[in-house]
C-alpha cells in the first residue's frame, strides 16, 4: 500500500475513516495518529517510517504542514457549522468553558482557522491534485467513498465489495457531547448531527454563523480604527456576518458613537 498523509477538518471525521480502514485492511494497515502518546513516533510530516506506516493523521492546526509534490494527501473537510460544533465539543471535553458565550467566542475564532484550512487544502491548486472528501458526501455514500480511498492507497487488487459493505455497517461510532464520549458499538456509519439538537442552538445565532464572511481580526481592526475599541464579544458573530468590510465600516460610521467621537476630535 502507498503512504498517504491524512489532513482533516474537523477531527471526528478522520477518526471514523481510520476505524473503517483498520477494519478493512486489518493488521497490515500501518497507522500513526501523530498526536498520540507513542514515544516511538517521529512527529514528522511526512513520516520517517513511510512504508511501515500507510497513513498519518494531521489536522494542520498551525497551517504549516508542507505540501510536497508527488506525495499523496487525503484531505477531509466538513461544512463550517457542523465542524465547529464538533470541535467545540472536543474543546469542552479538554477542559474548555461550556456556555453559550464561550461557544460564540469559540466559533468566532474557529471561522478564521477554517477559512485558512479551506484555502490551503481544498480550493488551492495543490489540493485539486489530491483526494478531497467532503464529510457530508462521505456520510451520504460511505461505501462509494471508502472504495475511492482504498484505490487511493494503491490497493485496488484488494478491493472486496462484500468486506467493504460489512465494515461500513459494523464500524464503531462515537458521540461526543458535554465532556462525555459515548461509544456506539457496531453502529455503522451514521448520518450528520442534527444541529438543532445542540444545547446552544438558537435560530438567530445559527443564521449569523451560517452567513459569516469576516474573521474576528478583521472586525476588531475596523472597530479599533473607527471607534478606538474592540466590539462586545456578544455581538462579534453578528458583525462577522456583514456582507463585507465596507458594509461594516459604513455601519460603524453611521453609529451615534462614531459621530460623537468625531465631534470630540
Amino acid at each position: 500500500m502507498d503512504y498517504v498523509i491524512g489532513i482533516s477538518w474537523p477531527r471526528s471525521g478522520h477518526h471514523m475513516l481510520v476505524r473503517l480502514l483498520q477494519l478493512y485492511f486489518g493488521s497490515e494497515f500501518g497507522y500513526c495518529d501523530y498526536y498520540g502518546h507513542d514515544e516511538t513516533c517521529c512527529r514528522e510530516v511526512p513520516c520517517r517510517k513511510a512504508g511501515k506506516i500507510n497513513f498519518t493523521k494531521n489536522h494542520d492546526f498551525a497551517l504549516d504542514v508542507p505540501q510536497i509534490r508527488g506525495q499523496k494527501y487525503l484531505i477531509q473537510y466538513r461544512e463550517f457549522l457542523p465542524s465547529a460544533v464538533s470541535n467545540y465539543e472536543l474543546f469542552v471535553r479538554q477542559g474548555g468553558e461550556d456556555s453559550q458565550l464561550a461557544f460564540r467566542k469559540f466559533v468566532s475564532k474557529e471561522f478564521g482557522r477554517y477559512q485558512g484550512f479551506i484555502k490551503k487544502w481544498v480550493t488551492s491548486e495543490f489540493g485539486q491534485w489530491q483526494l478531497i472528501i467532503n464529510y457530508s458526501d462521505f456520510l451520504a455514500d460511505p461505501e462509494g467513498h471508502l472504495a475511492k480511498v482504498i484505490s487511493y492507497f494503491g490497493a485496488e487488487d484488494k478491493m472486496n465489495l462484500t468486506t467493504l459493505r460489512n465494515v461500513v455497517e459494523q464500524v464503531d461510532g462515537e458521540k461526543i457531547e458535554q465532556k462525555k464520549v459515548q461509544k456506539l458499538k457496531n453502529s455503522g456509519v451514521h448520518s450528520n448531527r442534527d444541529l438543532t439538537a445542540f444545547r446552544y442552538y438558537d435560530e438567530g445565532l445559527f443564521a449569523n454563523l451560517k452567513a459569516l464572511t469576516m474573521t474576528r481580526e478583521d472586525v476588531k481592526s475596523l472597530f479599533l480604527t473607527y471607534l478606538g475599541r474592540e466590539p462586545d464579544e456578544r455581538n462579534m458573530v453578528r458583525f462577522q456576518a456583514f456582507e463585507n468590510a465596507e458594509a461594516l465600516k459604513q455601519f460603524i460610521q453611521n453609529s451615534p458613537e462614531y459621530t460623537a467621537r468625531i465631534r470630540k476630535t
